[in-house]
């Protein structure tokens, strides 16, 4: 993997991505190839297009609705993890929306978006900020 410009740790096990984005789209591009591979490398490659769509979303959400710093954390345990953070007071709301958001409205996609493609999402709120976390499988879901 080439160094991105945004700051990047790779913990011992290559299962484990840690990233520290400015508030630059363009940190994008770096992260988009390692959540890609690091899906590829966890059985996920079908996926993959799917994964960074969704970690894309979560960043532009947490870029433009919450405060630096904006951490990306992936880990693979027999699914795949990732939580991106922010400083930020949070959404106004913790629920994740389970139907699109009207066709008048601006905003609200991007969260539903997620959760169309992750098997789970949750989203958590603390003193230290925002926390978006999805979880990925290779197999479907129970119920799917």
């Amino acid at each position: 993997m080439t160094a991105p410009s945004h700051a990047r740790e790779w913990a011992e096990s290559a299962a484990t991505l840690r990233v520290t984005l400015s508030q630059d789209p363009e940190d994008l591009a770096a992260l988009r190839g390692d959540v890609a591979e690091l899906a590829s490398e966890h059985g996920l490659g079908d996926r993959s297009a799917d994964v960074v769509l969704a970690v894309e979303e979560l960043v532009a959400n947490a870029q433009e609705h919450g405060s630096p710093p904006v951490v990306v954390t992936a880990w693979a345990d027999g699914r795949l993890v990732i939580e991106v953070s922010d400083g930020g007071s949070g959404l106004a709301r913790l629920d994740v929306p389970n139907r699109p958001p009207r066709a008048d409205k601006d905003h609200g996609r991007g969260l539903w978006i997620v959760s169309q493609l992750a098997d789970h999402v949750d989203v958590r709120r603390s003193a230290d900020g925002t926390t978006v976390r999805i979880e990925l499988s290779s197999e479907p879901p129970i119920g799917a």
